[in-house]
């Protein structure tokens, strides 16, 4: 029987000491956000949120030329909420690198530095995508930043465009007299007052996570509970207190005797403690004040659990021995603690399923999007152009030509793959159609017959065959009705049409269409990174494409990158057999088109 009690107490011991650890981050999550405000706000700066779209932008193309001149650093600040409930604090810097008169005070937590010149440095010396800290592009980041997992993260990265700017600007290297002359200047350009730019016109706040509520009472729960097993023990063990009395024992030896285990528990506390800060502060130097840390989030836990063994204790103090012995007590005092417990326990369990069940559909959902992305995060798409092995900074299309003749040259090779997929709305579909439109919003599919044989979708042979000779081949979803499938042909012959272009098809010389019919049932990949479209759905238009049926729209947009936008796609085997160790596919001498996985894109 006292190992049952010893593995109870144990046990909520255990739960006393996470749901600590849990609450104790909520409040540091909160002090650590006035921090970074204090760290930012703390120095002369401008507010942007009721600027329009256009006036950031002549905001920030003025703020180059002020730059330039040297003496400050100009950092705009946007704060945003992640779909886990943590926040993203992006500081956009301009990119040119601060000079001498302009020095760059680090702002620390816990005794690390988070943000400070050396970071800003290595953002504004790198190429104009990088960013330092938060994000999935591992491509682009030039170094990693300190953060507290699901509390608070960071970014760092250019103000390249008014889009960049956030909702304030603060200006490091001005004295008073310097930034109300860049205040008129900006005011000036920009159309708006100096008041304007200075006064706050609307803000927001951070709040602790619903989550942190919750473990806040499951702690006093578990607490209460805890207090009702060991009040528990103490009631059942007073007829042992009253042999032990009268063998002479005193009350408070036979208390520390019965104690003694549940105090020797309160070691268990020190591992989650540690271990808790270690696994939620990531990047953090380990030090003192991470130690300070440790301890004082689970001081609540030590707390709750030294009162209930203060509770336990009462009845072996206050009874009486001869009622001892008959094991005589007032049952009214553990009644009350009883149904007392009972009702929070129906309460917490009834607020906990409110407020986890949206979290559990959010967990869900982001590991069926990992699911579903893993099949394909071996295969390569375009990332960037280089030339002479430097990135290429003109403008991708002028490189069409070639890229249209080597996917031309290996369409046919094992693992060369075309796909590219667009969400046709309503509006779009009316812009083709017209208003009178009876399409519903549908998948659209542009995809290699390779890619098509891949992942399952049955074409006939004489259907590639028309496409390798330059017929535009479409299949069509066997559930339209003879009205939709009219309008179905008319939206993509208008959608793309041969135009001019210095790349000229089989079927730019001769346009012809074929239309075919499809068993539509089942799923496909749309390859959207759209946290509002599905990762999978059915009903795709499919058009069959080939090198000699392509129009511009699809030839010219073959230098298209990323996840999204990208049409070629290789798989490993023919990026071994088609690109270099550097991930790159000659096209014209020195220049390059350089692949990566899809899994650089994702953490």
């Amino acid at each position: 029987m006292k190992r049952v009690w010893s593995i109870a107490s144990l046990l909520i011991i255990i739960l006393i000491g996470i749901t600590s650890f849990i609450s104790a981050k909520g409040v540091f999550d909160t002090l650590a956000i006035r921090q970074v405000d204090s760290w930012f706000s703390n120095r002369p700066i401008i507010f942007t949120s009721q600027l329009t779209d256009k006036q950031k932008g002549i905001f920030v193309s003025e703020l180059q030329g002020l730059v330039s001149e040297g003496g400050f650093v100009a950092i705009g600040r946007n704060d945003e909420t992640l779909q886990s409930g943590a926040a993203l604090y992006t500081f956009s810097v301009l990119p040119t690198r601060p000079n001498e008169g302009a020095t760059i005070d680090a702002l620390s937590i816990l005794e690390t530095t988070v943000v400070d010149g050396s970071v800003i440095d290595s953002v504004v010396a790198g190429e104009a995508n990088c960013y330092a800290g938060y994000g999935n592009d591992s491509f682009s980041r030039v170094s990693d930043l300190p953060s507290i997992r699901s509390g608070l993260y960071f970014r760092v990265d250019k103000m390249n465009s008014g889009e960049d700017l956030g909702d304030s600007c603060a200006f490091f290297g001005l004295d008073y007299d310097d930034f109300q002359t860049l205040v008129d200047r900006l005011s000036s350009a920009v159309g708006v007052s100096s008041e304007t730019l200075t006064t706050k016109m609307s803000g927001a706040t951070s709040e602790i996570g619903l989550i942190y509520f919750f473990c806040a009472g499951a702690l006093v729960l578990l607490s209460l509970v805890l207090c009702l097993l060991m009040v528990a023990r103490s009631l059942l063990e007073l007829k042992t207190l009253g042999v032990h009395l009268m063998l002479g024992w005193s009350r408070v030896d036979f208390a520390s005797n019965l104690l003694f285990p549940q105090a020797l528990q309160l070691l268990c506390l020190v591992p989650i403690g540690v271990i808790g800060t270690l696994a939620v502060f990531d990047g953090f130097t380990i030090g003192a004040d991470l130690a300070k840390y440790a301890f004082i989030s689970m001081l609540p836990a030590a707390m709750a659990i030294l009162a209930s063994m203060l509770v336990a204790v009462i009845p072996l103090f206050f009874t009486k021995p001869v009622e001892t012995i008959h094991g005589r007590y007032s049952r009214r005092g553990f009644y009350i603690l009883t149904a007392a417990v009972y009702l929070v326990c129906l309460i917490a369990i009834f607020a906990g399923c409110l407020y986890i069940d949206q979290p559990l559909s959010m967990y869900t959902n982001l590991a069926r999007v990992q699911s579903t992305w893993q099949q394909y995060e071996g295969w390569y798409v375009v990332r960037d152009f280089r030339l002479d092995n430097a990135r290429f900074t003109g403008n991708p299309m002028d490189l069409s030509g070639d890229l249209y003749a080597w996917y031309s040259e290996h369409e046919h090779d094992e693992g060369v793959y075309l796909a590219n997929t667009k969400h046709y709305e309503e509006a779009s579909i009316q812009r083709y159609v017209g208003d009178s439109a009876t399409l519903k919003p549908f998948w659209y599919l542009a995809a290699s017959p390779s890619y098509l044989e891949q992942i399952g979708v049955d074409v006939p042979a004489d259907l590639i065959e028309k496409a390798n000779q330059g017929v535009r081949v479409h299949l069509l979803p066997n559930t339209l009705s003879a009205a939709e499938t009219d309008e179905m042909k008319d939206l993509l012959i208008a959608s793309r049409k041969p135009v001019d272009s210095n790349i000229v098809t089989t079927f730019m010389e001769n346009p012809t269409y074929e239309f075919a019919p499809y068993d539509s049932d089942n799923e496909l990949f749309t390859w959207s990174t759209d946290d509002e479209l599905p990762l999978v759905s059915n009903g795709f238009v499919i058009a069959v494409i080939t090198a000699e049926n392509m129009v511009p729209f699809e030839s010219e947009s073959l230098v298209s990158s990323g996840l999204d936008n990208a049409y070629i796609k290789l798989d490993s085997q023919a990026a071994s057999n088609l690109l270099d160790a550097d991930g790159r596919a000659e096209l014209n001498g020195s220049m390059n088109a350089r692949f990566a996985t899809v899994g650089n894109w994702f953490e």
